[in-house]
């Protein structure tokens, strides 16, 4: 009678955690299916605004005029010690 009712709690405990783990798959389908629509709609914002900045030919023109990228790593935040 006793393994009766732990394999029957067992077997609960079972379908819980088949239950949980369904929810969350289906969770992260739903998550990775937004990825994917965020990601295409990056890129053709970004191809957009290729299209209508040039990048490439802003670049080398900046660079011809004798603009320097910003060195980051020099970079630094000043807070103030309110």
């Amino acid at each position: 009678m006793r393994y009766l009712w732990l394999s029957l709690i067992l077997l609960g405990v079972n379908f819980l955690y088949s239950a949980y783990s369904i929810d969350l798959s289906k969770d992260y389908a739903k998550k990775v299916s937004e990825l994917k629509k965020e990601k295409e709609r990056s890129l053709k914002l970004k191809a957009e605004v290729e299209e209508l900045v040039n990048y490439k030919t802003v670049k080398s023109y900046a660079e011809s005029a004798g603009f320097e990228p910003i060195d980051w790593s020099k970079v630094r935040i000043v807070r103030s010690s309110q």
